[in-house]
């Protein structure tokens, strides 16, 4: 994926982009009386791909209406940034496309992250989340997440 792609992106869906210092985090979506901003504290960014994580992770909170405030309970937030996560891999990283990067010889959360340019951790996440939904990706489709 390519960081311009998702600039577009925000562009059509009319999401502001704001580079800002943040503390506990390196992003966060803010929406306000129906403006929506990503916020990405650039200096806790150090590549493209640690960039592009970031945006997906903070548009997966956008594509599944998945907000809270920072005084939410740890239970709403953890329930929160999964269901962020879910849709943003499946959106970003369909199943099928994954699926058949491992039948093509990717053996690794890296090298997969490195197809897709996102850090390796965070494919990581999205490989254990599909495994475990499709079967060991014995299964064509994931229907039911979609």
């Amino acid at each position: 994926m390519k960081i311009n792609d998702l600039y577009e992106i925000l562009n059509e869906e009319g999401i502001y982009y704001i580079n800002h210092k943040l503390v506990s985090t390196r992003g966060a979506i803010a929406c306000f009386r129906g403006i929506t901003a990503i916020v990405v504290d650039d200096t806790q960014i150090d590549c493209e791909a640690s960039e592009i994580t970031v945006i997906i992770q903070e548009l997966g909170h956008y594509f599944s209406d998945s907000y809270y405030r920072e005084n939410s309970s740890f239970d709403l937030i953890e329930n929160m940034e999964y269901k962020a996560d879910v849709i943003a891999w499946l959106k970003f990283f369909p199943y099928k496309k994954v699926k058949f990067l491992i039948k093509s010889g990717f053996r690794s959360a890296s090298h997969i992250a490195s197809y897709f340019n996102v850090e390796p951790d965070y494919m990581a996440r999205c490989l254990n989340f599909y495994y475990k939904v499709s079967n060991g990706f014995l299964d064509d489709d994931l229907f039911f997440y979609i």
